[in-house]
């Protein structure tokens, strides 16, 4: 029975390893070459240009091809699962119909010394990118060459003027690539090569970032005309803001506003612009302007001073900074030892002397020494000023002024200087008078 059972058991463990661990059917693997550029794309999805490789699922599937010149393909393709496909995919360049036409009709177009007919002609088929070359024969008029190419497979039209009264005509300009209009109708970019019977016509040129240039010129037949026109390049303009704002600002050394600020009229070209404020390194950059467009910079400016707060206690304390007073020590809330802190910006990195002075303190004056860092807060230990805040009479007499730390009703904890604290008991004492914080003021002189 055991035997059965080792038997059985060991049939379905085969089993679970070879239906669990079976791998999956794999997919087609499919490649794709053709014409450089191409797309291939399946419905919506592009998958990527030529030569390309990817696998998919077996079925079918309509795939689409398009490169640049030449015509759509769309084509069905059924795949089997494992499949290795080799696509090489042929597309037809895209051509153009040309309509060839003379004034008057009639010339007969010659292309590598074959007659094709007489205008007006359409040339089926035209390759795209490709000039053509070809002459126009008529009796009782000068030959003429014609050229024609397509950069789409729109049909096009090529007028020709078979008068004598032909001018041929070069107009360049600078900057090039400027928008000519003659006579109110645009007919390209300089510089500019074409034909023009004679007379007088209106020339127009446009650049963007210069001002439009407009001139008059008269052609003679048989004659060749080429001329060059220079434009005039629109001012440039910069907006300005800092951080902090309020900073001056100079462009090539001349001041132009404060920040934030538009300078409008700057010739095109580099120009130095400089920001400028107290208590702030200057800060200086290389802009360039370009004819009639506007610039944004933002300049931050790093602090070049520091700032001081103090901790001076007890109130009543006089503070100076580098022998200029800053005030008197205020208390600060409920407590009487707390004070309000001193702040003091714009100082210069360094080292700074601080001082604080009591008529009853002792000593009476003593000056602290402090760092400032540049673009920092510094805050330097709390300074605390010995102050004799009380006078005590002795039941034989004696008076003496000094600190009151505590008290009770049956003594007082007493300091006469600094570093001494004592119990007196109340028996001992006739009186003990707090004194006022702040320091007598002084008299002036009549």
């Amino acid at each position: 029975m055991k035997t059965i059972i080792r038997t059985a058991c060991g049939a379905l463990a085969a089993a679970l390893l070879f239906f669990g661990c079976s791998k999956p059917p794999e997919k087609a693997l499919v490649s794709v070459t053709g014409p450089e550029g191409m797309t291939v794309s399946l419905g919506d999805e592009v998958l990527g240009r030529a030569p390309l490789t990817f696998r998919l699922n077996g079925g079918t599937y309509l795939f689409k091809f398009h490169a640049p010149g030449f015509v759509r393909k769309w084509e069905t393709v059924m795949l089997k699962q494992g499949e290795k496909r080799a696509m090489k995919i042929k597309l037809q360049p895209e051509t153009a119909s040309v309509l060839i036409a003379t004034k008057p009709i009639g010339a007969q177009l010659v292309v590598d010394g074959r007659v094709l007919g007489a205008t007006p002609i359409v040339l089926e088929k035209v390759a795209l990118g490709r000039e053509h070359v070809g002459q126009l024969r008529m009796p009782g008029y000068s030959e003429r060459e014609v050229k024609w190419s397509v950069d789409s497979p729109r049909p096009k039209q090529v007028m020709i003027d078979l008068d004598a009264n032909i001018v041929k005509v070069e107009f360049e300009s600078k900057p090039t690539k400027a928008q000519l209009s003659i006579d109110g109708r645009t007919v390209g970019v300089t510089p500019y090569f074409g034909e023009l019977t004679e007379g007088r016509y209106k020339l127009r040129f446009e650049h963007a970032g210069f001002s439009p240039l407009e001139q008059t010129v008269s052609l003679s037949r048989g004659e060749k005309y080429r001329a060059e026109y220079s434009l005039t390049p629109l001012p440039g303009g910069i907006s300005i803001t800092s951080v902090p704002e309020g900073a001056s600002v100079l462009i090539d050394n001349v001041k132009r506003g404060v920040t934030p600020c538009v300078v409008p009229d700057l010739p095109a070209g580099v120009h130095e612009v400089r920001a400028e404020k107290d208590g702030f390194d200057p800060v200086t950059r290389k802009v360039e302007i370009a004819p009639g467009f506007k610039d944004e910079i933002r300049l931050v400016l790093l602090s070049s001073s520091g700032e001081l707060e103090l901790d001076v206690r007890p109130a009543g304390v006089k503070v100076a900074l580098d022998g200029k007073p800053l005030g008197v020590t205020e208390e600060a809330g409920a407590s009487s030892s707390a004070t309000k802190p001193i702040r003091i910006g714009g100082l210069a990195p360094g080292k700074h002397i601080v001082t604080v002075s009591h008529p009853r303190a002792h000593p009476e004056s003593r000056d602290v020494e402090v760092d400032i860092g540049k673009g920092k807060l510094t805050r330097p230990k709390t300074i605390d000023v010995w102050i004799a805040n009380c006078e005590i009479k002795y039941t034989d007499g004696r008076v003496e002024v000094g600190t009151l730390f505590e008290e009770n009703d049956n003594s007082i904890y007493f300091g006469p200087e600094p570093g001494i604290k004592y119990e007196i008991k109340r028996n001992d004492l006739e009186y003990v008078k707090r004194l006022d914080a702040e320091p007598p003021a002084e008299k002036k002189e009549p």
